[in-house]
Order: structure tokens, then sequence, then C-alpha cells
């Protein structure tokens, strides 16, 4: 997919444009996202910084990336150990809303007919063998509609950013994805590309 320039990077408007796309794939219900695992915290600058280095970069970013690789793999078992991986890293107070925010996903939204590891992975769920955090499942539906893992990484952290700044706007939400992502992306390049 090529900017409105013609060329392989993107505008600031087609990175939001594509940025929005890659959260609407991820999670179609993303405007009734409430805080998942990312409070702001008004001590830092920025208010995120807390859950950057605590939370997103040593629990949520191998997660979401070796999960993304599984799902496309096939491999409901990685998956299942993302999911289990997510689940022991996670402090207990953070498990259940990322936990609720996942089943939601699951139950209210349906992936493609052809999709088959979205049914499996939803018995495993009802089963209780897997927890469903909801990077899990981004990172399984950005699998499933062909997303870059910096695509799927920036709609998760977006997501986030949604939830735990509801009145903050885009700006601020995809200031968090940037200063997230640093080494991936920047304001004139999200590195948001679909296979």
């Amino acid at each position: 997919m090529r900017g409105t320039n013609g060329s392989d990077t993107f505008g600031a408007d087609d990175a939001c444009i594509e940025l929005l796309r890659a959260v609407g794939l991820c999670h179609p219900g993303w405007s009734g996202v409430r805080r998942v695992t990312f409070a702001p915290d008004l001590r830092s600058a920025p208010q995120w910084l807390r859950w950057k280095e605590g939370v997103f970069a040593s629990v949520f970013l191998p997660r979401i990336e070796d999960a993304q690789a599984a799902s496309a793999a096939g491999d409901w078992q990685a998956l299942a150990e993302c999911d289990h991986a997510i689940d022991s890293a996670l402090p207990s107070k953070l498990k259940e809303p990322s936990v609720l925010a996942g089943r939601t996903l699951m139950a209210d939204h349906a992936p493609p007919r052809s999709e088959r590891l979205w049914p499996r992975y939803q018995a495993l769920m009802t089963s209780g063998r897997v927890p469903g955090h909801l990077a899990i499942l981004c990172a399984l539906r950005g699998a499933t509609f062909h997303l870059s893992p910096s695509a799927t990484l920036s709609a998760y952290i977006f997501l986030e950013a949604k939830g735990g700044l509801p009145r903050s706007g885009m700006k601020l939400w995809v200031d968090m994805v940037c200063d997230c992502l640093a080494n991936k992306c920047s304001p004139k390049n999200f590195n948001l590309r679909a296979a």
C-alpha cells in the first residue's frame, strides 16, 4: 500500500488514516474501549512513561510480536503460550481488565469466515485453557487481516491510549503510539502498511 503521494511512506494524514484502519481491523468496537492496563501517571512526563517502560516494553511488546507470528503460522499452541506469558507477567490488578477486554472483543466481533484459528482460540478461551488477553486477540486479528507487526503494535497502543486517556483526543493518542514505538515509527512515517 502506498501513501497518497505515491511513496512507500505515509505523510501525517495518511499515517493517521492507516492507524485508524489498523485499529478498526484489530478491534472493530474500538470507540467503546475502556481502560485496559494503562492509567495515566501525572507524576511522569509523558503520562504513559511508567506504563511504557514497566508494562508495554517488558510484557506486551515481545508477546504481541510473537503472537502475531504464531497466528500467521496458524500455531494455536504458540499463541496460547504468549497468552499465558502475558498472564504470568502482568501485575494481578491489570490481568482482569485485560482479559475482560479480550473476551469482549472475542464475543462481540467475528473474523472473516475463512479464518480457522479464531474459532479454535475461542473454544480454548471458553474452556478456560487460555486467558484471552486483549493484546493476544489484537495480534490474532492483525494476522488475520495481514497487518504488519508495527501496525498491530500501533493499534494496540492506540487502544490503551484511548482507554486510559479517553478525553484527550487523537493527537495525544497518536503521540503515545509514536513514543512507545520510538524505534519503529515517527509522526511522518508510522510504518503502518498492510501486507
